[in-house]
């Protein structure tokens, strides 16, 4: 399938230039973060592109600073503390981004079920039609 942001619309939000393994490896994260998306676009919506690029290089974004989806590390002396998780997720205001809007996600939807019984030759819906034509 076709991933919802390009390697272009990538080095465009990072401000990296990509070439050799690292452009394939991005292009493989931005089909992967699609493939999540779907997951969790309800069927018969469509959010906007604007929206699914957005979200698909923060995804890819995480994944490329933090692969390892280190907190904290520390060498000698020297500690840092990063910001957010790496690898590959979507966060809950993502997943929310991905839903038409007004909905719950967690809500029952409402639906019809049709209860006509079409089964035999010669169904009539009307009970009383079923008299022979002589009675009448």
């Amino acid at each position: 399938m076709v991933a919802f942001a390009t390697v272009e619309d990538y080095e465009a939000r990072s401000g990296a230039t990509l070439a050799g393994r690292r452009r394939a490896q991005v292009v493989a994260y931005l089909e992967d973060a699609s493939a999540l998306m779907r997951r969790h676009i309800p069927t018969g919506h469509t959010p906007d592109e604007e929206t699914l690029r957005a979200i698909c290089v923060a995804v890819v974004r995480r994944v490329m600073a933090n692969p390892g989806g280190y907190r904290q590390r520390t060498i000698g002396q020297y500690s840092e503390s990063l910001g957010e998780d790496g690898g590959l997720y979507l966060t809950d205001d993502e997943k929310e981004q991905l839903q038409p809007e007004g909905s719950d996600p967690d809500a029952d939807a409402a639906y019809t079920v049709s209860l006509a019984d079409q089964g035999l030759p010669g169904w009539r819906d009307d009970p009383a039609d079923c008299r022979p034509r002589w009675f009448w």
